[in-house]
């Protein structure tokens, strides 16, 4: 049975959807930029939009039994925040170079909705960074061998 869209929470997985997201609208705003910047900024971005979103997978495949497991997971979204950070002061420093979208009939266009995605990842980055920092507080407390609670 569906929870209405009104009624639903913040899932402790979270952070695996925006990373999803976080990648897929990386790829499609970076198709658009000035190919001068291909191997300067655009393939950086993209690759640590990607290293966030491998890095989650990986951590949300770790259901800890161990300590090495634990030490693993940990890892991995520490790795995954310093992916979000990275990826979020690129995003900063294109924005300071060039327009983040396809070029528009006027230039206030093209500012307008070079800022509105610049607001975007950075709401997005924001809010993986909260649910990997809660995710990373709930892995190193949570006792080994059971299985994380279930938020039903």
């Amino acid at each position: 049975m569906s929870v209405p869209k009104g009624e639903r929470g913040k899932s402790g997985m979270e952070f695996v959807h925006t990373a999803d997201i976080i990648e897929r609208r990386a790829m499609e705003v970076c198709k658009n930029w000035p190919k001068r910047y291909m191997f300067i900024i655009t393939q950086r971005t993209i690759q640590l939009a990607s290293e966030l979103y491998e890095c989650v997978q990986k951590a949300n495949a770790i259901i800890p039994k161990t300590e090495a497991e634990r030490t693993q997971r940990v890892i991995l979204l520490e790795r995954a925040m310093g992916a979000n950070y990275a990826f979020s002061q690129k995003i900063e420093r294109a924005f300071s170079l060039f327009p983040l979208c396809t070029p528009k009939k006027s230039p206030e266009e093209e500012s307008e909705k070079s800022f509105h995605i610049l607001q975007e990842f950075m709401e997005y980055c924001k809010t993986e960074d909260d649910a990997l920092r809660g995710n990373l507080t709930f892995t190193r407390k949570m006792e080994l061998g059971k299985p994380p609670p279930d938020d039903n």
